[in-house]
């Protein structure tokens, strides 16, 4: 009895070693809610007509997207792990994917040691979200439609593909990271006379490097106990088959951030310049048609003497054993030509609150206003959203 008792013990810890050495995970997250939006625009420049519109829907991904994912890694020794991971997304509302691709969110292969960090190839999220936006913004994070830090700082959360990034290990507390896309898979766009944007179509063939977008970017941080500072830049170059391309002109971006942690609260700032043109402008088509859009949707707008400038502050505290408390205040402008078209200092300021049933599941309510949506003079917009999100 006592043989097959230890046997069994025996079977038990190989069976624990050769997981240990080699595993898949299945995770995800589901996050529903119901919002209610509106928005108003007396005519002018910017629009045809008199707008004040509103809708009330059920949504998806408020607080975070809801996605599904599997990732795995494998020990090959010596201290050497190769990792993947795949990551599609998923919208609660209807049942349906992301319109990207299956696995639009995350698909990379890759390598990692504790002594020299890890190396990725495929499709991810930049370093510019790893290192400045998901650490600084404890409040509302890339998701919260309008009053988030990508509402300000597209660059902060830009997906690209066909990419090689590094990131280092922590050194006495300093971190850095490095990407290069040989073709970013971002749409893109030129400026317009006007001072708007049109799409800037390739003419030839995209087999040759120079005749895809591409993007290389740097980052450092370091940390302190509850200090955290970080820098990041980045510069995309236009296919040199467009008409942005021809021109010569580069979009560059850099962004400096910080967080505190008191533990009663945590307080997060960042600042970003971008020249050269804009990052992943939002469009206004989905509040009004009637709407003039200076802007253009989820890409690069290539435009010399163009740019932004954008600014948040954030704050997070506790409120007793399961409640959070978040709070922000961003800003937005924008220069050289668009202005031309926009101009206004874009203003946003939102108040949300969390409460945490388990560590996998919550409810929130988060409500944002902003003013001069887009930098349009007298476009301003009411968001409520209440939900309920769960992590498996």
């Amino acid at each position: 009895m006592k043989k097959t008792l230890l046997a069994a013990a025996l079977l038990a810890g190989f069976a624990g070693a050769a997981s240990a050495q080699s595993s898949v995970t299945l995770y995800g997250v589901l996050d529903g809610g119901v919002r209610y939006q509106n928005f108003n625009l007396s005519a002018g420049p910017f629009s045809k007509v008199d707008i004040s519109t509103s809708s009330i829907a059920v949504v998806s991904g408020t607080q975070s997207t809801s996605r599904f994912g599997v990732r795995g890694v494998e020990d090959l020794g010596s201290g050497n792990q190769a990792i993947w991971n795949l990551e599609g997304q998923v919208n609660v509302n209807d049942g349906s994917a992301g319109s990207y691709s299956q696995w639009q969110r995350t698909s990379i292969v890759g390598l990692r040691n504790d002594a020299w960090g890890q190396v990725d190839i495929g499709r991810q999220l930049n370093l510019a979200f790893k290192f400045a936006g998901l650490p600084i913004d404890s409040a509302f994070g890339v998701n919260a439609p309008i009053i988030n830090i990508s509402g300000v700082m597209g660059v902060t959360a830009v997906r690209q593909s066909n990419m090689l990034m590094y990131q280092s290990p922590s050194m006495s507390g300093f971190k850095v990271g490095a990407q290069y896309s040989f073709n970013t898979g971002l749409t893109t766009g030129k400026q317009a006379a006007n001072g708007g944007s049109a799409p800037d179509t390739a003419t030839g063939s995209s087999f040759d490097t120079g005749n895809n977008m591409r993007n290389i970017s740097g980052a450092v941080s370091y940390t302190n106990g509850g200090i955290y500072v970080a820098g990041v830049y980045d510069q995309f170059t236009p296919a040199s088959n467009t008409v942005a391309g021809q021109n010569g002109t580069n979009v560059t971006s850099w962004i400096i951030a910080g967080a505190y942690d008191a533990k009663v609260v945590k307080v997060g700032a960042a600042y970003n310049q971008v020249r050269g043109g804009l990052i992943n402008g939002a469009a206004t088509s989905s509040v009004s048609s009637d709407i003039v859009n200076p802007m253009i949707n989820g890409g690069i707008v290539f435009a010399d003497g163009a740019g932004a400038n954008a600014w948040n502050i954030n704050a997070s505290a506790p409120v007793g054993a399961s409640g959070t408390v978040m709070a922000a205040y961003q800003g937005l402008t924008h220069t050289g030509k668009v202005a031309d078209v926009g101009g206004a200092t874009q203003l946003t300021w939102g108040l949300g609150y969390s409460y945490a049933f388990t560590k996998r599941t919550n409810v929130y309510a988060i409500y944002s206003y902003v003013n001069n949506y887009q930098g349009i003079a007298g476009l301003s917009g009411n968001t409520a959203t209440a939900g309920i999100r769960h992590a498996f």
